[in-house]
């Protein structure tokens, strides 16, 4: 979020917001937010979550858009925290700075458990989490917006891909280059329902909760049309910084994608096409989010979250090495293999 945001962010928004969602202003407690604001707050004995958004992230047509798609994949029995009306029976409030700028406020259930830990790394974790991503790729093909004057945007339409090296200082701006490369060539590859569709883009571990053995995804406020095979890889994508898969990243791939896939598979199909393109995506993520930690964060004074993806980063992206360190392969996976 750019240091600006923070300057215009106040108590006097954060009040307007807890008014018109009816919720007592000493229950609201900061959890955090990369993109946006983010509190939790309690009302009537219930948690739910408060987000609130600046306009210049996401205009309030947009964010209706995604509000859209979470109540229908509600409605359909996913597992997925719904947005909550306001007092005014609004899913968006605008709070208004000047002619400007704004903030969208949202408010959502909270969900049920909490966030994975190790101990919670299981096989039958990694099939829940394909199982979940599989269905919400299943209900996406049959999803048609409520209408809208504004649908969520294809991948490739934001910023970070149209000119990443708006966000790089000079010496960074191979990275930018390698980014728009693949993104060409990835946003010309064929797009049907089996493939392509509206979906989360960012499922990673921080993004749901476990509750007795059952994930409830949440944060939607990155969903995109993009090839599915995208979400795949960004679970996988996470799942590979953390420490416990740093010692051999290729033999915690293959274990973590034979358990996910065989839950995916449970929901939906992907041909074996889109199996092999997964170290592209992988790619693609670490292109991106090395652009987006340059918008977003201070790199004087990195988090050590930051701090630790970005190290050797730059020399590994310059040299071409895979995002596992080899070439990885994916044939066992292919279904005309099982």
């Amino acid at each position: 979020m750019e240091k600006y945001i923070h300057e215009l962010f106040n108590e006097d928004i954060l009040m307007q917001a807890a008014v018109r969602y009816s919720m007592d202003r000493d229950s609201l407690t900061k959890i955090g937010g990369f993109e946006n604001f983010v509190y939790g707050y309690t009302f009537e004995g219930k948690e739910y979550i408060l987000r609130l958004t600046h306009s210049s992230h996401r205009e309030k047509a947009m964010v209706q858009s995604e509000l859209d798609f979470i109540e229908y994949l509600s409605s359909h029995s996913a597992a997925v925290s719904k947005p909550v009306y306001s007092f005014n029976h609004e899913l968006v409030e605008k709070i208004s700075i000047d002619e400007n700028n704004y903030f969208l406020a949202t408010a959502f259930t909270k969900a049920p458990g909490k966030h994975m830990q190790p101990s919670d790394a299981t096989d039958e974790l990694f099939k829940e989490w394909g199982r979940s991503i599989g269905k919400m790729h299943r209900l996406s093909k049959d999803y048609k917006p409520n209408n809208l004057t504004t649908t969520r945007p294809v991948w490739y339409e934001d910023p970070i891909f149209i000119k990443p090296e708006a966000y790089l200082p000079k010496e960074h701006q191979i990275v930018g280059e390698k980014l728009n490369s693949l993104a060409s060539k990835l946003k010309n590859l064929p797009k049907d329902r089996d493939s392509f569709g509206l979906m989360h883009t960012d499922i990673h571990t921080g993004n749901f909760f476990i509750h007795e053995g059952k994930i409830t995804i949440f944060d939607f406020d990155d969903s995109a049309y993009q090839y599915f095979i995208s979400d795949i890889a960004i679970a996988l994508f996470y799942c590979l910084l953390r420490p416990d898969s740093a010692e051999n990243k290729i033999a915690f791939a293959n274990h973590f994608l034979h358990h996910f896939l065989a839950g995916y598979r449970k929901e939906n199909q992907l041909s074996d096409q889109w199996i092999a393109l997964l170290p592209d995506f992988l790619k693609l993520r670490e292109l991106e989010l090395y652009v987006v930690i340059f918008r977003s964060c201070d790199m004087d004074n990195p988090g050590p979250w930051e701090q630790n993806y970005m190290n050797g980063r730059k020399e590994r992206i310059e040299k071409d090495v895979p995002y596992l360190g080899a070439v990885w392969d994916l044939s066992p996976y292919f279904q005309k293999h099982n």
